[in-house]
């Protein structure tokens, strides 16, 4: 059999042991004893009053928390019966004995609190039921009836349920106030910008993507964000534009309203108005965001006010009793040639006002 070198936290149950303290001898273990030193911490903990130890040896398969073993010290002292606290000594980051007795107190406590704690420990990527399975020995069950305990009480949030992922309130919170820092720093330094790409936010943090949505939703529904497709923004931001920006802002409205259905490809309006794509996407993305234009799922631009006229129009026709419509009537109605009925049509179909019954429409 293979032995690996194991260290592990445990607490003495019933033995008196000083800060410091040193002890070799062997861990009794069912049809076998193992050679193993134990080591006091310089700090006593404050829910047992005596100091945790630090247990090293060379065992068949680590221990889990909350294990029971049977440490024989050499010599004429007493066994010592050890309840496993933390079985992944060597995981641990490295902290003062103070920080680090703290640490071992919360897992030291019951199920709850340990989930809690490893919870917590995660941070903002969240617990997941992998990263339980060497430590404990509870089931998916359990651990499950454990997270639903700690939600209602409002300690962690359940992201999925089968395998188990967890975030706790307080990295959560922790991570509210992250990102709306971030946030907050990029409408700083990019003024004239609409607001931040999704994108950059999730390379920013690295996170997983139920948690970001989690993030930001509450933050929209605390009235902090507002969310536009892929774009983030506080809700007090307001873009800032030079003169030059707001005449061509004003000119590409304008161009949407005459042509009506927009002939005019993204390139075109690059070299039209004299923009780096990226402004031009800035600019196009600011009259999305204030509902002056709208745009299909192919990449057509309309000019709302244009397209409330045509809903009006189309309500008028069905109210006088035309339920279909033809692309010979729609292009009537629109004055528009074939090659841009064709799309509009079907981006109608994608607003719900029309729907697609063989070569005619229904007016919906």
């Amino acid at each position: 059999m293979q032995l690996e070198q194991t260290s592990f936290y445990a607490a003495s149950e019933g033995a008196v042991l000083q800060p410091g303290q040193e002890i070799s001898g062997r861990l009794v273990l069912p049809g076998r004893k193992y050679a193993a030193s134990a080591k006091a911490m310089s700090t006593n903990s404050s829910r047992t009053g005596q100091p945790y130890l630090l247990v090293t040896s060379r065992l068949p398969e680590p221990p889990a928390w909350n294990d029971r073993l049977l440490f024989q010290p050499t010599g004429s002292l007493e066994p010592i019966n050890l309840k496993v606290i933390c079985p992944e000594a060597g995981r641990l980051k490295k902290a003062r004995d103070e920080k680090l007795a703290a640490w071992l107190d919360r897992l030291a406590g019951s199920e709850e609190e340990m989930l809690l704690a490893l919870t917590d420990q995660a941070g903002v990527r969240g617990l997941r039921q992998d990263d339980l399975a060497t430590f404990c020995r509870l089931t998916p069950t359990e651990l499950r009836r454990l997270a639903m305990n700690l939600e209602k009480e409002g300690q962690v949030y359940i992201l999925e349920f089968s395998p188990l992922f967890l975030l706790s309130q307080r990295s959560f919170n922790f991570l509210l106030g992250k990102i709306a820092g971030y946030v907050e720093s990029y409408h700083q330094k990019r003024p004239a910008e609409t607001g931040v790409p999704l994108k950059k936010i999730k390379e920013r943090f690295g996170l997983p993507r139920p948690i970001l949505l989690l993030a930001l939703n509450r933050l929209a529904r605390d009235g902090k964000f507002v969310l536009e497709g892929e774009l983030v923004a506080l809700s007090s931001f307001q873009t800032r534009l030079s003169g030059e920006e707001t005449a061509i802002l004003r000119d590409i409205e304008n161009l949407l309203l005459q042509e009506k259905f927009s002939s005019s490809s993204f390139d075109q309006l690059v070299k039209k108005f004299r923009l780096h794509p990226s402004r031009l996407t800035a600019l196009l993305d600011l009259l999305l965001r204030q509902k002056k234009i709208v745009k299909s799922q192919e990449g057509f631009l309309l000019h709302a006010d244009w397209l409330e006229n045509l809903k009006q129009q189309l309500s008028l026709m069905k109210a006088r009793g035309q339920k279909e419509l033809s692309v010979g009537d729609f292009k009537r109605l629109t004055g528009l040639t074939r090659k841009y009925a064709i799309p509009l049509l079907e981006f109608l179909d994608e607003l719900g006002l029309t729907r697609r019954v063989g070569n005619r429409r229904l007016i919906l």
